[in-house]
């Protein structure tokens, strides 16, 4: 008997409904649940239906006009910025100074990045990034000299690629800010001259009087279906090099000010 039951109870369930329903119709009173609507009422609830007819039209026109728009809302990329583990990070390599034979590692080049994310549900397509604004307030002063930028995209991961597709979830690096380690210089009357260390921001070298201060930069980055979005840097610098990162920390320092997760 279980096994007949088990074999056929979907045929079972729908006789017992439609027996269910044949009883509510025969004995179930349904014209007791309907309202009664008196005449002088009848006119309200016409121009009620009629309102909720024309609004349901009016969202089926909508819906069938603007449904990429919409869907734009659910299916987007998203990118924000944020700072990864080690922003910033040293080149280093071995050099022997004393011409002993002991080696010494040493930084040549620190280099600042900052990572970019997709956290939306579509690939953030053609995106580049590019130095849009850049400010110089030198140390003790409070007014901001504006530097001209080049207008050029900048390379993701100092790669030499410019515009790449950062999928959903995926992270790209992009180099910002590097300083280079001062070098000397072969001139004939003087072989002990020494180039000072040089500070790049976005590409643009920083000028031979601005080596003390506070820069402040502003970056964007543009996608064929992301609409600009932009992030600035604050970098301090005193115009020290320092030959490792653990002693260049005290003389350097970058920090996200604006639109970071």
């Amino acid at each position: 008997m279980l096994k007949f039951l088990f074999k056929y109870w979907k045929w079972i369930g729908g006789v017992v409904i439609c027996l269910g329903f044949y009883a509510m119709g025969n004995w179930i009173p349904i014209n007791a649940l309907r309202p009664e609507i008196k005449q002088e009422q009848r006119e309200y609830y016409t121009l009620l239906n009629s309102i909720l007819y024309t609004f349901i039209t009016l969202c089926a026109v909508l819906v069938a006009l603007f449904k990429d728009d919409f869907r734009e809302y659910w299916k987007c990329p998203k990118v924000v910025f944020l700072n990864p583990k080690n922003s910033t990070i040293e080149i280093t390599e071995e050099e022997d100074s004393s011409g002993l034979g002991d080696a010494v590692i040493q930084a040549t080049k620190y280099i600042t990045r900052i990572e970019v994310q997709n956290i939306g549900n579509l690939p953030a397509i053609n995106c580049e990034v590019y130095l849009d604004k850049l400010e110089f307030r030198e140390k003790n002063s409070s007014i901001y000299q504006f530097i001209e930028t080049t207008g050029i995209p900048m390379e993701w991961n100092a790669n030499g690629i410019k515009s790449i597709i950062i999928p959903p979830g995926g992270k790209k690096l992009i180099h910002l800010v590097e300083i280079n380690a001062p070098t000397k210089l072969s001139l004939p009357n003087d072989p002990q001259t020494h180039q000072p260390p040089t500070l790049i921001i976005g590409g643009i070298k920083n000028r031979g009087e601005d080596t003390k201060g506070t820069w402040l930069a502003t970056f964007t980055l543009y996608s064929q279906n992301h609409r600009p979005t932009d992030f600035q840097l604050e970098i301090e610098w005193n115009g020290v090099w320092k030959k490792r990162l653990m002693e260049m920390a005290s003389q350097f320092k970058v920090e996200i000010t604006g639109n970071k997760k």
